[in-house]
């Protein structure tokens, strides 16, 4: 126990060294814009699913729409926090072909395909930009296309990677072009990196939020709408950003989820108790059993006893001169002292 204790402390500045390494790398992270803005607030998608076609899942249709509203719940926490109320004026209105009527002309067009191949692409956004000069405005419709399958594995999306990759391709669509951070200060993916950050079609992979960067640069596309609901000019140019230095760089998560991962934080902690009690039960019995076990076998010293035999003193002085002298006579079967039935003799010892 104290080993692994000791190795535990030494491990631990180990952690903290290379979380401090990696949050410092990630603090440096930018985001650049692509150039555009949407001219009016509310922005209408179209998702058109491929029912007809096996590789298609009916719950993409369902995933993408997630996809769309938490980046909508995302800002309200964003906003929370920053006060950067006016992106709380974007609205995104999501249509689902073939179950509803739809809008003549929506801002985005999502779509379907099986793979990409060779480009080894998840996802795809067109976005169609008038500019003037070197800033533009969004033109209807922009086309996003996600893939049912990993072009290297051919390993089908879950639903959970469908809403990661259709959040970062409507990040594109909203203005944001890749951060270049895959991780923020707090160990969360990324949305707007490049790559997926987890394996296509681990049942364990983790939703992705837009992160305070993201947001942070989706409110300058739109700081327009500060003072103003309809856009009186075009937006601002390429522009690559990086949080203040005041700015936490992590994922904002819709309160909802947040509620559920404290929930599941708590449930963990509480099963790594009973855990920990269980173990800790297990090893006071052990030491217990091994105490019996001991004060059964120790050995019983065995007690030793001396003895001494002391005759009489020695004789001193005059009778230390004096030779011990004895007369032994032999007494007859006659004599009264013995029984008159025995043959013995005794030898009678006189001392002097």
């Amino acid at each position: 126990m104290k080993a692994l204790f000791v190795l535990a402390i030494l491990l631990v500045p180990i952690i903290c060294a290379d979380f401090a390494s990696n949050a410092q790398a990630a603090s440096a992270a930018s985001i650049p814009t692509e150039g555009g803005t949407w001219a009016d607030p509310t922005i209408t998608i179209v998702i058109n699913p491929q029912l007809a076609q096996p590789w298609f899942k009916a719950s993409y249709s369902v995933d993408v729409g997630r996809a769309i509203s938490r980046w909508a719940e995302s800002i309200i926490v964003y906003t929370d926090a920053s006060g950067s109320n006016f992106l709380r004026k974007l609205s995104f209105l999501t249509y689902v072909a073939g179950n509803q009527s739809l809008p003549a002309n929506p801002d985005i067009q999502v779509n379907f395909i099986q793979s990409f191949g060779s480009t080894q692409a998840l996802g795809l956004t067109d976005l169609r930009i008038s500019k003037t000069g070197n800033v533009g405005i969004f033109q209807a419709p922009a086309t996003t296309t996600l893939a049912a399958n990993d072009p290297t594995s051919a390993i089908q999306l879950t639903d959970t990677d469908m809403i990661n990759i259709a959040s970062h391709e409507f990040g594109h669509a909203l203005g944001l072009d890749h951060a270049t951070a895959s991780v923020a200060d707090d160990g969360t993916f990324e949305l707007m990196y490049k790559s997926y950050g987890q394996a296509v079609g681990n049942l364990r992979n983790t939703l992705e939020a837009p992160s305070t960067l993201d947001l942070y640069a989706l409110s300058y596309v739109y700081d327009w709408l500060a003072t103003s609901s309809t856009l009186n000019g075009s937006g601002h140019p390429v522009t690559s950003l990086v949080l203040p230095s005041e700015a936490s760089y992590s994922s904002v998560y819709p309160y909802p989820e947040q509620i559920q991962m404290l929930q599941n934080s708590i449930s963990q902690l509480k099963l790594e108790i009973i855990i920990l009690a269980i173990i800790a039960a297990l090893l006071l019995a052990l030491v217990l059993a091994l105490v019996i076990l001991l004060s059964r076998k120790k050995p019983v010293q065995a007690q030793t006893y001396s003895w001494q035999f002391t005759g009489p003193p020695a004789p001193t002085g005059a009778f230390a001169r004096d030779r011990l002298s004895c007369q032994a006579s032999i007494l007859s079967t006659s004599d009264p002292r013995l029984p008159r039935s025995s043959n013995a003799t005794g030898l009678v010892l006189i001392w002097p």
